[in-house]
């Protein structure tokens, strides 16, 4: 048996990853980043005060310290990885990775480089966002892809259910209406540029309706939890024998 080393600041243990989450109030439903039993494996979550989806998706940088500050208090429990419940964080990767020492991956989007090498270079991405105004050159250079590679993003903010159940803090989510409009706007994609390769679900809020897209186009879906996932793998070998 190894010998364990107390943590001064550590509450608890066993966590494999930190999630940053907006300061949101709203269902999190299974599959939602935000939802524990999204995952296999013991998840520790951490609200970032002020941070609205307002200011994360601007990249407000008064926020930066906030930000920080709630990885480096999700790195003193433990955690071997950080994520985040939004893929506007993006605003704050670099600063976080430069102010903690475990992995950091606070996006959904810095998938790309890796589907883009999948799926070939002729191939666009569809990208489905919460907001596309927000999802603009600046923010596809920080996930590192290369400015002549093709993204085709559609936004949800427009759709009726979802833009009037996610503005702001939400009481009531109908699942079934979600799914339904997050399936349309893929099939619409994919009628629209039938060469699409893949797909990336931007927002955290989307993944329970990734395996619908799926279904429905018959292409790869890559979301917050294939990347975090991916992390959890690696961060956590298993032996094999036989």
């Amino acid at each position: 048996m190894p010998v364990y080393t107390t943590r001064a600041d550590a509450e608890t243990a066993g966590h494999a990853v930190g999630i940053l989450l907006l300061d949101y109030k709203g269902p999190f439903v299974p599959g939602d980043v935000g939802n524990a039993t999204s995952y296999d494996y013991p998840v520790l979550f951490r609200t970032v005060p002020k941070a609205t989806s307002a200011r994360v998706f601007a990249g407000d940088p008064e926020l930066e310290a906030a930000v920080i500050e709630a990885a480096k208090a999700l790195e003193a429990q433990g955690v071997k990885g950080i994520s985040s419940d939004c893929g506007y964080f993006i605003n704050y990767q670099d600063a976080v990775a430069k102010a903690v020492k475990v992995p950091v991956y606070l996006s959904s989007l810095l998938q790309l480089p890796f589907i883009s090498a999948c799926i070939g270079r002729k191939r666009p991405i569809g990208v489905i966002c919460a907001n596309a105004t927000a999802l603009g050159n600046r923010v596809l250079e920080m996930t590192g892809l290369g400015s002549e590679r093709e993204v085709f993003i559609k936004g949800m903010r427009d759709e009726p259910i979802f833009g009037s159940s996610v503005t702001g803090d939400c009481l009531q989510l109908d699942p079934d209406a979600i799914e339904a409009e997050v399936v349309g706007v893929a099939k619409r994609m994919v009628s629209e540029r039938p060469e699409l390769g893949a797909f990336l679900i931007e927002c955290s809020m989307l993944p329970p309706y990734s395996k619908a897209v799926q279904d429905a186009t018959g292409l790869p879906v890559f979301d917050f939890l294939t990347m975090i996932d991916y992390h959890e793998k690696a961060a956590h070998r298993r032996n094999y024998d036989g």
